[in-house]
């Protein structure tokens, strides 16, 4: 009897269902044979049969797409700039106000905060996480 496989990654586990399926075997039968094989790792009934689907029409890639879903409207280059406008006048400005003040949410505004700007707090204080070149000037002098 053959040994089973302790470690394997989904794409081998999807390559394994598009192997199978080219050659007729049933969703029921593909779902059955990786389970046996992979134990508690195999991919789900329900993750089998959407791949089935995805060969039917045509896919051929082994990796899952990410992003399909709704494109973000709370960090937009211009809600981006008008928070950079608030923080530099003001760096004791607070995430809440921000976002009160964008009508966005506390998480996005952090994310626009941290991420996007890469400002951090300091004291109390929004500072820019690298200096710029009129910093290091002014630091070699």
């Amino acid at each position: 009897m053959a040994a089973r496989l302790a470690v394997c990654t989904k794409e081998e586990q999807r390559s394994v269902v598009r192997f199978l399926w080219s050659e007729g075997v049933s969703g029921a039968e593909i779902h059955h044979r990786p389970s046996v094989q992979y134990g508690n790792s195999a991919l789900q009934r329900r993750s089998v049969y959407e791949w089935i689907e995805k060969f039917k029409y045509g896919w051929t890639s082994m990796k899952k797409v990410e992003g399909v879903g709704r494109p973000s409207t709370s960090t937009t280059d211009v809600k981006i700039q008008l928070e950079r406008e608030m923080i530099l006048p003001n760096r004791r400005v607070t995430i809440d106000e921000e976002a009160c003040s964008l009508h966005i949410t506390h998480g996005s505004a952090y994310e626009i905060t941290h991420d996007k700007l890469c400002f951090h707090k300091v004291c109390a204080r929004w500072v820019p996480r690298e200096l710029t070149e009129a910093h290091k000037a002014y630091r070699s002098a």
